[in-house]
């Protein structure tokens, strides 16, 4: 198991991805989780989603006990995005909606991030079959936001699995 992932991570992703499978709810992992997922080192602070707007109204009664935030409009200076925000055993998850989304870059610009859940890819992460944003996509929204260096980092782990898929 990778160091900077706690069991209590691992036990919340179970849980959540669970719902959202039995409930056929499209979602990706995105963020600095979706990072971990991808082979970075980072120490996870909370678990980020993205679903369908039409979706969560499901979620918000699926979790209802785990609410501690319930969908708000959220800003901050590098997100204008619709937001809920759940506690699974001492785990922070946020799920945002996909459409409505949009990041804050540097000079303070909003930018609409354009996601498409259907291009989710399905990776296995500590035996958990997971639907994870694309790295390319992880990494043009890093830069965006101008977090160079975990750009350096995915950019690496990119390069390697290009390196790898080419043999």
């Amino acid at each position: 198991m990778q160091p900077t992932v706690s069991n209590a991570h691992i036990a919340a992703l179970k849980k959540v991805v669970h719902v959202l499978n039995e409930h056929q709810i499209p979602y990706q992992i995105t963020g600095g989780f979706a990072g971990n997922i991808y082979g970075s080192l980072w120490p996870p602070h909370d678990i980020d989603l993205e679903v369908s707007a039409r979706d969560m109204p499901l979620l918000a009664g699926l979790f209802a006990d785990h609410i501690t935030q319930p969908l708000h409009h959220f800003i901050n200076d590098e997100f204008d995005l619709w937001l809920i925000t759940l506690d699974i055993d001492g785990i922070e998850i946020d799920i945002n909606q996909a459409e409505e989304c949009y990041l804050i870059n540097k000079a303070g610009q909003k930018q609409l991030l354009c996601t498409d859940l259907s291009t989710a890819e399905v990776h296995d992460f500590m035996g958990i079959k997971v639907s994870v944003q694309p790295l390319e996509q992880l990494i043009a929204y890093k830069k965006t936001i101008g977090r160079v260096a975990d750009v350096a980092d995915l950019s690496l782990l990119l390069f390697a699995a290009q390196g790898l898929n080419s043999d």
